[in-house]
């Protein structure tokens, strides 16, 4: 793309974010012309790049006015801003606890298509410690933090995504039936340890946060070297992690099915059963 042509794509991007904050100035609906003057942009533009906005429901148009209004994308990206926002409120005190009980780096991952994202961390005190920077970004198959994604993927996208795990050091897990497996164990106990397996030298331990419908919403994890993951640090973060996680993931109206015999009961437990 030469510098002419990628000028004129920002230009349009730039119009288009304009278009938008129009709306942003208490005015619920606007006609084209109010949008042309008020862009300060030819008449022809502005209906080109709103129609290109309405048909991704970025605006919507009242087809007897034919005035613009805010479309349901805008509202549903509102939505998940509003959302992320809660999430971290909510779940900050919770890291920040495991880091001092345990003094080791708390995270919040958050799922983003094929990959895991940090979301949130509280770094712990050492020098040496395990401390990504927030927005980093991890694939599902490989770590504790993304074994809440991958139990609670469709059966679809666990194929997918166990077919693609290669090794990233010596003791990463890509066996399909001891994959299924680890998606077993953590749905019974709430919980996933991982040892070296993302990367040598570090361990972790993480839960899930799940809201009603039983959708998945982040991964709460501790991380640290693995030389300091004791048998004594293990087993309070196999015991205080689980039950974090609940009491976070009933704060979002989700409720644990008692007669299951799993802590989290993914939808996808089926599929899991079938293939371990």
């Amino acid at each position: 793309m030469d510098e002419k042509h990628a000028e004129t794509g920002t230009q349009a991007i730039r119009r288009a974010l304009d278009i938008l904050n129009c709306f942003t100035r208490g005015t619920d609906d606007l006609s084209l012309m109010q949008i042309s003057k008020i862009v300060q942009i030819p008449y022809s533009t502005a209906s080109r790049i709103a129609g290109i906005l309405e048909q991704e429901s970025f605006l919507v148009r009242d087809k007897r006015t034919k005035r613009y209004g805010l479309g349901r994308r805008v509202y549903g990206l509102g939505y998940c801003a509003k959302q992320s926002d809660f999430l971290r409120k909510v779940i900050y005190p919770y890291l920040v606890k495991l880091r001092d009980e345990f003094g080791e780096t708390a995270l919040i991952y958050v799922r983003d298509g094929n990959h895991r994202v940090c979301f949130e961390k509280v770094p712990a005190f050492h020098n040496f410690k395990f401390s990504p920077t927030v927005g980093s970004r991890y694939v599902l198959w490989g770590g504790a933090g993304g074994r809440g994604f991958l139990a609670y993927a469709s059966p679809e996208e666990q194929d997918a995504f166990i077919k693609d795990a290669h090794s990233l050091t010596a003791f990463t897990t890509t066996d399909r039936r001891r994959l299924m497996r680890a998606l077993y164990n953590f749905c019974r106990d709430g919980y996933s340890y991982c040892v070296n397996e993302y990367q040598e030298g570090f361990s972790s331990i993480a839960g899930p946060v799940v809201e009603r419908g039983d959708n998945i919403l982040c991964t709460v994890a501790v991380t640290g070297p693995s030389a300091r993951f004791t048998d004594g640090v293990a087993l309070g973060l196999k015991k205080r992690i689980p039950e974090y996680c609940m009491e976070i993931s009933s704060t979002f109206g989700w409720s644990r099915d008692e007669g299951s015999g799993f802590l989290f009961r993914s939808p996808s437990l089926e599929h899991i059963i079938e293939n371990m």
